[in-house]
């Protein structure tokens, strides 16, 4: 994953963003919640890593999508 914040971080350092791929720039371990996870869980994981976004996984690992803070404030959990 490649969030804003990753981008705001490697500017700050001076990396040249048109020399790096993809895979040197991301979070190869990124957070993730499972789907049958309540929302409420995905904020405080959210606020225990203070991020914005979580990658949502079924049962087996698979990526199902992603959930970010406009996300959970458009369903009215925070």
């Amino acid at each position: 994953i490649f969030t804003d914040g990753d981008l705001r971080r490697l500017v700050e350092k001076g990396v040249d963003l048109r020399s790096s791929t993809a895979g040197e720039v991301m979070h190869a371990h990124p957070h993730t919640v499972r789907a049958d996870a309540l929302a409420v869980e995905a904020v405080a994981l959210m606020e225990q890593h203070s991020i914005t976004s979580v990658l949502v996984v079924d049962d087996a690992g698979v990526l199902c999508g992603a959930l970010n803070t406009n996300d959970l404030m458009r369903a009215k959990v925070i």
